[in-house]
């Protein structure tokens, strides 16, 4: 059996094609996969600051003399906590902000939160020369 031969007998062997083709898509995959499951852990931590504005925004438009601006952010911090966010967090910033009118009066609880993604952080710091992103949300509720 000659050279020409060998190589033309294993141009037409197929043995090891899907595993060559799987080798190639893999990381792919796998990127995908991560970054479909970052960006839930993303979301999941907006919904939380959401809700927890929301709370907070219920309860400061509520007729009772006992509510003030203090056990407002209890409130808001304490929802929080119940999703897995530190409330303590230094870069953590809650705002309540209270507007009358005459037709009535309202109450809007803004939270920011920066979060970084634990695979695609140094990625973006690499190219955005930031590594985290900024969670906003803002709730107004008015008095009725």
């Amino acid at each position: 059996m000659n050279w020409a031969s060998k190589v033309a007998r294993l141009r037409g062997d197929e043995r090891g094609q899907a595993l060559v083709e799987f080798a190639l898509i893999m990381p792919f995959l796998l990127l995908f996969i991560i970054g479909i499951v970052e960006f839930g852990r993303g979301w999941n931590r907006h919904q939380v600051i959401t809700d927890a504005a929301r709370e907070g925004a219920r309860s400061a438009v509520l007729f009772d003399a006992a509510i003030t601006t203090d056990s407002v952010r209890t409130i808001v911090k304490t929802a929080l906590a119940r999703g897995g966010i530190n409330p303590n967090n230094p870069d953590l910033v809650i705002t309540i902000t209270e507007a009358v009118s005459p037709s009535g009066g309202s109450s809007t609880v803004a939270i920011t939160l920066p979060y970084q993604f634990a695979f695609f952080g140094a990625l973006k710091k690499w190219t955005t020369g930031e590594s985290t992103v900024l969670l906003r949300t803002s709730f107004t509720m008015r008095n009725e």
